[in-house]
């Protein structure tokens, strides 16, 4: 049998993270990262009903799952199932806007005491039968702002991130928590540690969660990346590290799964009434952006902003194989706008 890598010392950890850093490319501080990334998926995963409720989305999922990105994801975003934290939701469309608040302020608390109730206390137990290096917190909440209970993993590095990475890579991750859909399309997927691929004397952490159809995914963050670039900021809280979002979409569409989910209407409509409906910023309109409006390129200032993000993350090792020029990404982007509004034109 494998010998587990957390039963080695610091010093074995530190050396055989360097191996899988000189196989695979990838610096061994994110490798690093990786590993507890895909614990707490496994951890989570261990509880049967929480295996078969939550759904891992985003941008980390497109790389560890869909194998759709070369970018080093390093935090999780998970969707629970709304059903399951409240059997009787009513998820047709709200007839106006009151209810619409109304059906977002009850899943907002209800999902609240859910997170503090069920997923943290399992996280915790796991970290102290395990005695592994961490810290678990849930991430304050800022004022007057609507945000996502969030679960802090605080772990020991074993390596520190390069200066260049200018704050990119940190020794924590980030468990976003949403329960606003029900996480569909949605397929179980194997979840392996990069480590574990050039490591095979030891055990990693393993995962096998639900995990978001990278077409939903697409359509999600295109519908974000429209509110940035119609209001010039990025409105999600995170500051700055919001560059990604628009590599991902370019690596979405150079795959072909931005095309198909720009003509799976049905999904298309889904998604733009469930952001009515959940995360409402008036006056964006998300059926018409949907439908034939669609801004991805920012302007302006906005433009300015993403421009000096996407230079610190490319600086942050976190990127693998070719990475365009911001100015060549901007014209793909470009492109890409043209081509989503004229498939949706098209079925008018």
């Amino acid at each position: 049998m494998a010998e587990s890598w957390f039963s080695l010392s610091a010093a074995d950890q530190r050396e055989a993270l360097e191996v899988a850093a000189a196989a695979s490319g990838w610096p061994a501080y994110l490798l690093e990262k990786d590993i507890w990334v895909v614990w707490a998926l496994q951890t989570l995963g261990a509880d049967e009903q929480l295996l078969a409720s939550l759904t891992f989305k985003g941008g980390t999922s497109l790389s560890k799952a869909h194998g759709l990105i070369e970018r080093f994801s390093e935090d999780v975003d998970l969707t629970l199932n709304i059903r399951h934290l409240w059997p009787e939701v009513d998820l047709s469309a709200a007839a106006n806007p009151s209810q619409a608040q109304t059906r977002r302020k009850v899943a907002d608390r209800k999902l609240k005491q859910w997170v503090q109730e069920i997923p943290l206390p399992l996280l915790q137990r796991a970290v102290a039968a395990a005695s592994v290096p961490v810290e678990l917190s849930l991430q304050a909440a800022e004022p007057d702002r609507r945000q996502p209970p969030t679960i802090v993993l605080r772990y020991q590095p074993l390596f520190q991130a390069p200066d260049r990475s200018l704050g990119y890579i940190r020794p924590t991750v980030l468990l976003e928590f949403g329960a606003h859909s029900t996480g569909k399309p949605h397929g179980a997927m194997p979840i392996a540690c990069e480590a574990a691929t050039h490591l095979s004397m030891l055990a990693f952490p393993t995962a096998h969660p639900l995990v978001l159809d990278p077409r939903r995914t697409c359509l999600e963050k295109a519908a974000a990346i429209h509110v940035a670039c119609r209001k010039g900021s990025w409105g999600s809280g995170e500051g700055d590290r919001y560059s990604r979002h628009w590599y991902d979409l370019d690596r979405l569409a150079s795959a072909g799964i931005a095309e198909a989910a720009m003509r799976d209407r049905a999904l298309a409509m889904e998604v733009a009434r469930h952001k009515e409906d959940f995360w409402r910023k008036p006056p964006i309109n998300y059926v018409l952006a949907l439908s034939g409006d669609l801004q991805l390129v920012p302007t302006g200032e906005g433009r300015k902003a993403l421009k000096t993000d996407y230079a610190a993350m490319t600086s942050s090792g976190m990127l693998r194989g070719q990475v365009p020029a911001f100015g060549e990404l901007m014209e793909r982007i470009g492109l890409l706008e043209q081509q989503c509004n004229a498939i949706a034109a098209a079925f008018h």
